[in-house]
């Protein structure tokens, strides 16, 4: 079973590999498509704006085929929509059909987002840490995509190339899974579960619509910056290299911004806070980027913006919205998801109208979404109370119990060691003057002198249990 769960997680985590691949395919290829398709930059731009439509049309209807057929089905349908995406689009050369291959994209990424969450909850595994994992799968196929499409370009070589790549790792995954067990769905039961934070009616209306606008303004600011920064780097200057590897730095932001927000989460109380800090360093790096045209500084700033706008925040706002409507997270998770899905079909549209005016300005806007994200976290922030609930403290204090009882059941296996030396020798089963020494190096060891005291019983207790568990091995040893 443990080699199928394995087997399964490996498919999971690299279908979203290709979906880090399917975000950026079409922007970081928009040239050669819009020769392929025949018509001008702007008109192509819009093409994009089908992947959000498809988002919305698809969310809440694969939703309820993963509830009522299973995961497995709708995480094949994800599959095979985004195969036929990946090979039809770079012999494709007409327009219309451009646009229902990006229709087609937006459904892929429903269905694997309808299939793949909710199955990590239905393994023996932390589905945050698993999220994790994803969020970084993503950003590894953001990082790989710009090199190729540079490479193929250098060396002159068919564009096409780079959809080729996630059609081949999609094909095999999908015989992978195919032949994988799926765990059967866990069916938990909210219906009396209530929220641990103490809101007022209006501070609640005023959280909840900051939080809804902060999921468009947070998937909004990405995908502009993904959709163009190639373009507007070109665009002031900056060298095909660097306009791509400008995408590159912004992955590897994400990454390391991912697994920071992990580690910060996981050991501090300062949700609020830290979501606050990420929404100002995001705002100030893409302002950084569309005002500085210095390569270098320009580099380090999409590094920042990365590690700031991808780095988790959506993640966290998405946690606070349903920690305030905890019998309800099915709903609010969708209407949230819809809500990006609105900035999936409207920032092609508005920032392909925006190119009239140059695409050395393109960016400018983008600081305008940035504002809106960052007046809406800072409104979160002030109605929303830092948590106080014992699930994070209680959390960490399991883990450092499992730890305790990895290395306690390693003591009692040295006792029994210690046990038969001592049967050997002909030496009795208390050892007083051991005991002082144990305690009197336990007292050294503890830092803080007011639990001194406290960490010595302990460790009495633990050897008047391995003096019982000896004369337990001598009684049955007798037998």
């Amino acid at each position: 079973m443990d080699k199928m769960q394995n087997r399964l997680k490996i498919g999971l985590f690299m279908n979203y590999l290709v979906h880090g691949f399917a975000l950026i395919i079409l922007t970081q290829n928009l040239l050669a498509l819009s020769a392929n398709w025949h018509s001008s930059l702007a008109t192509a731009s819009f093409v994009l704006s089908g992947i959000g439509i498809g988002r919305l049309i698809a969310y809440l209807i694969m939703g309820m085929i993963s509830d009522k057929f299973g995961r497995k089905t709708t995480l094949l349908i994800g599959m095979l929509s985004y195969l036929i995406f990946f090979i039809a689009t770079p012999f494709n050369h007409q327009i219309g059909l451009a646009y229902l291959l990006s229709i087609v994209a937006g459904i892929s990424n429903s269905a694997l987002d309808s299939a793949t969450y909710p199955l990590f909850t239905e393994f023996n595994a932390k589905s945050s840490s698993n999220n994790i994992l994803l969020k970084a799968f993503i950003s590894i196929g953001e990082f790989i995509l710009p090199l190729m499409v540079i490479f193929l370009k250098d060396n002159q070589m068919w564009f096409g190339f780079s959809f080729m790549l996630p059609a081949i790792i999609l094909g095999l995954n999908i015989l992978n899974l195919m032949t994988v067990k799926f765990p059967k769905a866990n069916k938990q039961q909210n219906a009396n579960e209530t929220s641990k934070l103490k809101l007022s009616g209006i501070g609640k209306v005023m959280a909840t619509g900051a939080l809804l606008t902060y999921g468009y303004t947070s998937m909004a600011v990405m995908i502009w910056f993904t959709q163009w920064i190639t373009i507007f780097a070109n665009s002031v200057g900056f060298n095909d290299w660097t306009a791509h590897f400008l995408l590159s730095l912004y992955s590897i932001g994400s990454i390391t911004g991912v697994i920071s927000s992990f580690i910060i989460m996981k050991k501090f109380n300062v949700r609020n806070h830290w979501f606050l800090g990420m929404n100002m360093l995001a705002t100030l790096a893409i302002a950084t980027i569309a005002f500085s045209h210095i390569s270098t500084v320009s580099l380090i700033a999409a590094f920042l913006f990365g590690f700031s706008a991808s780095g988790g925040a959506m993640q966290i706002a998405l946690t606070i919205l349903l920690s305030i409507f905890p019998k309800h997270k099915g709903l609010f998770t969708g209407v949230y998801f819809i809500f990006g899905s609105l900035a999936s079909f409207t920032v092609p549209i508005i920032s392909g109208l925006l190119t009239k005016f140059g695409s050395a300005h393109i960016l400018n806007a983008d600081i305008l979404v940035a504002i809106v994200g960052l007046i809406s976290a800072i409104i979160i922030f002030e109605t929303v109370p830092q948590t106080t609930s014992l699930d994070q403290p209680r959390q960490q204090i399991n883990q450092i119990d499992a730890q305790i009882a990895k290395l306690l059941e390693k003591r009692f296996q040295v006792v029994e060691e210690v046990y038969q030396i001592k049967q050997t020798q002909q030496l009795a089963t208390k050892d007083e003057n051991r005991e002082h020494l144990v305690l009197q190096r336990i007292k050294d060891l503890t830092r803080s002198p007011h639990l001194k005291q406290y960490n010595q019983n302990i460790f009495q207790n633990i050897m008047d249990n391995s003096k019982q568990y000896q004369e337990l091995l001598k009684t049955n040893g007798k037998e």
